[in-house]
């Protein structure tokens, strides 16, 4: 009993850990929380300041949740590498699961987002809650912007350490024909953790 009465307390705290760090990327408080639980949470509040002011976006706007996996499940970042000419391979930034659980949350959340919201999610690796993935997303001019703020590094077979620092040195990598979003129209400002996905 005592056992899972602790086990009880450290999702409480898990939860509430989850939500305090979701909250604080919002400039104010979120409009509408579409889910909260352990290792997934996603509001819909304004874009934090420091990003381009290039709202109002095209929302309320319906996108399947099929159609939110294959995002998700496209997206592809390059980790940093200390050696120099290293080309290692993209990684994914979301798993098939975090892909498959996210998706329908922020489908809800894209239809109910009022022009001047985005969609802010933070995700954890179920079997290593630590481990957080947190964002924004929203529509405009039929394409997906989905800027990655926090990425953790995925669990991996042989894994030995129990912790493991986020990654550090990373951007994400245009696939097919995503493009990553500029500052400028002549593609120079690249934001390596902004990607824009064409709807059609």
């Amino acid at each position: 009993m005592v056992k899972q009465n602790m086990t009880l307390s450290g999702n409480i705290v898990l939860a509430a850990f989850l939500a305090l760090l979701s909250l604080p990327s919002c400039k104010s408080r979120p409009d509408l929380v579409i889910h909260q639980s352990d290792t997934l949470s996603v509001v819909i509040c304004e874009l934090p300041a420091g990003y381009p002011l290039i709202m109002p976006a095209h929302h309320p706007y319906t996108i399947p949740p099929e159609a939110v996996i294959d995002i998700l499940e496209s997206l592809t970042y390059d980790a940093g590498t200390l050696l120099p000419f290293a080309n290692a391979r993209p990684r994914r930034v979301f798993t098939k699961p975090q892909a498959e659980r996210l998706a329908p949350e922020l489908s809800k959340a894209l239809s109910l987002a009022p022009p001047e919201r985005v969609s802010a999610f933070t995700i954890a690796d179920v079997e290593k809650p630590d481990r957080l993935t947190t964002g924004f997303v929203f529509v405009l001019d039929g394409e997906v912007h989905l800027i990655i703020e926090h990425l953790q590094r995925p669990r991996y077979e042989g894994e030995q350490t129990s912790y493991q620092q986020p990654v550090s040195n990373w951007k994400l990598r245009p696939t097919g024909n995503q493009r990553l979003y500029a500052r400028h129209l002549n593609g120079k400002g690249e934001m390596t953790n902004w990607i824009i996905s064409p709807l059609r």
